[in-house]
């Protein structure tokens, strides 16, 4: 399970379950508007019925007394999160082809730093200790996601089908999972799975943080992702290509050599975690997955030009969200050829009626 800090660790990925620390680490620059392949399908920005996701978004933007008394973003020399936020709608909304939109119900700015789960609250002076000295930051780390919940009224909201999602913005060491789900039935999304929480429906709280940039929001949802499509199939090892979605994410270096779309972790052609600007040349049938689910098995090269830079990391994440199937109708697994649907509808179709085993 991930929890933002500020460093990365190693992911695994074995027998289905994804142990993910993504932490985070020093303050980037903001990421450029770039530029994904407008001509290929599935990436388009074209309309479709699905309704849009409502958010309630928590930014945790405490200020700080330096000698302007700065909200922590600006203090910090952070990015501001509202324009994280709109840049990452527009992302998720063109590379689904609008499966997956976002629309911004409510943002409550609020100016203190979240409860952990013993109790611990920072406050300026040792929040700022903490971000020069990590050694001075407090642990356990975790947040309070059940008194979050409580405390800004989240379940009336959700329960009157005002808002569908949480956003969780702040700071490294906030102890924010990268995705999280509460409600019933609720499961791991690489993140606890708050299933006690007494909500009518469940929910998905995304954790962001303004040190760090669209890539790794975007990456966040790819997890979500690789969470929820491994539930839908019952299980994932990234060596055995016994399912679509295993084949999806093959890389070349975990796949025994058969590289697909890779995961979030490992491109097709990487070889380590967060490989994306690896110059290797693979063979891969990652542009076959824009016509699932009828696969030619039809391959090309692939290396980091493919994606290309200067962030590699966000246009990776963008190429990979892209190719996601999205298909009308059911395959002959009993999957939906649309897998964005799972996705964005996960109460109905992971939850409520999972497909058979």
């Amino acid at each position: 399970m991930a929890k933002l800090g500020r460093s990365v660790a190693a992911v695994a990925v074995m027998g289905g379950i994804i142990a993910t620390l993504f932490l985070l680490c020093t303050p980037r620059a903001a990421s450029r508007r770039s530029g994904l392949d407008e001509t290929a399908p599935g990436a388009s920005s074209g309309g479709t019925d699905t309704p849009p996701v409502r958010v309630l978004v928590l930014d945790f933007d405490p200020v700080i007394p330096d000698s302007s008394r700065r909200p922590m973003h600006q203090a910090f020399g952070w990015q501001n999160p509202r324009e994280l936020a709109a840049e990452y709608a527009r992302d998720v909304a063109h590379t689904s082809g609008n499966r997956m939109r976002f629309d911004v119900v409510e943002w409550r700015t609020l100016r203190e730093f979240p409860r952990k789960r013993d109790g611990f609250q920072y406050t300026p002076a040792s929040y700022s200790a903490c971000i020069a000295n990590n050694a001075q930051c407090h642990e356990p780390d975790g947040l309070d996601y059940e008194a979050v919940i409580t405390r800004y009224g989240i379940i009336p909201l959700v329960d009157l089908r005002q808002v569908d999602e949480v956003w969780l913005f702040g700071g490294p060491y906030f102890g924010y999972f990268e995705s999280a789900m509460a409600g019933p039935g609720a499961f791991d999304i690489n993140g606890d799975a708050f299933a006690g929480v007494r909500s009518q429906r469940p929910f998905a709280i995304m954790g962001f943080s303004s040190e760090r940039g669209v890539a790794e929001m975007l990456h966040n949802l790819c997890h979500r992702v690789e969470a929820t499509m491994a539930r839908v199939y019952g299980g994932w090892q990234a060596e055995s290509l016994t399912t679509a979605w295993a084949r999806f994410a093959a890389n070349a270096h975990q796949s025994s050599g058969r590289a697909g779309v890779g995961s979030c972790h490992y491109p097709p052609n990487a070889t380590a975690d967060y490989d994306y600007t690896n110059t290797r040349v693979v063979e891969s049938d990652a542009d076959d997955w824009l016509h699932y689910p009828n696969l030619t098995g039809a391959r090309k090269h692939v290396t980091a030009a493919t994606w290309g830079g200067p962030d590699y990391h966000r246009e990776y994440m963008r190429w990979w969200l892209a190719r996601l199937p999205r298909a009308p109708g059911t395959n002959a697994d009993g999957r939906l050829n649309d897998w964005w649907r799972y996705v964005v509808n996960f109460d109905e179709l992971v939850i409520r009626n999972p497909p058979a085993r």
